[in-house]
């Protein structure tokens, strides 16, 4: 399998000298992590949301120009599976840009995409425990909502655990939760004019989890299935650690050994 064959097409992309508002707009209403710029058909950067998100409505005027990654990792159609997987495990913007001999923008390949060839890529048969992380960022279900999509930012993350007093797992916000229903927004824009809209009005339940024994199979499993990206881990009932999609393909045999230059 190569990456061609399993890419998105059409790509949306942004210009440098467009606005920062708009490549926002772009990354809300698709739930993309990133996206290409692209000059004159070729790919002269990314821009990520973690990097924009901050830029403000009252700021139209700014553009991708100063908040675009300049070095940024390009594949080929031809690539193969295994090492395109290491190349996109190895970055933080999620996807990485498809071009053809000649530079142009051709496709995007997403951590997601990856899944489709997981069989070929030979998920060994270990435990989630073994992968997973165990040091887990949290909110509760009393919490604002500012307060999460803060957290969310400082942290570099798309989600994570809403956990109860006991350190039960009773549910999960997620970028997507905040950002479809204008609450990255209204909070950050208004906060201190309104009562704060808490955590429980829009996180997702019942909790989607998985045990420390289970199989990082069930895992993958679960991430295609429901079409998520990460699932918390628990122990006894209560939150152990998280795992998600990249943890996922690091336990893949064909990535051994597998150099990204």
């Amino acid at each position: 399998m190569k990456v061609g064959d399993i890419m998105s097409t059409n790509p949306q992309y942004i210009g440098p000298d467009e606005f920062v508002t708009h490549a926002r707009e772009i990354m809300r209403e698709y739930n993309y992590e990133s996206l290409p710029v692209v000059e004159n058909g070729r790919v002269v950067g990314m821009v990520t949301l973690q990097d924009i998100i901050n830029v403000t409505s009252t700021r139209s005027d700014v553009t991708v120009t100063g908040y675009m990654r300049l070095t940024v990792p390009a594949l080929s159609p031809e690539t193969g599976l295994a090492k395109a997987a290491s190349v996109i495990i190895g970055t933080d913007e999620g996807r990485v840009p498809v071009v053809n001999g000649n530079g142009r923008l051709v496709g995007m390949l997403s951590v997601k995409d990856i899944f489709k060839g997981l069989a070929e890529l030979e998920l060994e048969d270990v435990s989630v425990g073994s992968l997973m992380t165990r040091e887990v960022v949290v909110c509760r279900p009393e919490d604002s909502v500012s307060k999460a999509w803060l957290n969310m930012i400082n942290y570099g993350l798309t989600g994570f655990p809403v956990v109860g007093p006991k350190g039960e797992v009773i549910g999960m916000i997620t970028r997507e939760d905040v950002l479809k229903r204008g609450y990255a927004r209204i909070e950050r824009e208004s906060e201190g004019r309104r009562t704060p809209t808490t955590v429980q009005k829009i996180m997702s339940t019942p909790a989607i989890t998985v045990k420390e024994d289970d199989s990082v199979k069930k895992a993958a499993k679960i991430f295609m299935e429901r079409d998520i990206g990460r699932v918390p881990v628990v122990k006894n009932g209560k939150l152990a650690g998280i795992i998600d999609r990249y943890d996922v393909i690091r336990a893949c045999r064909a990535l051994q050994g597998v150099a990204t230059g």
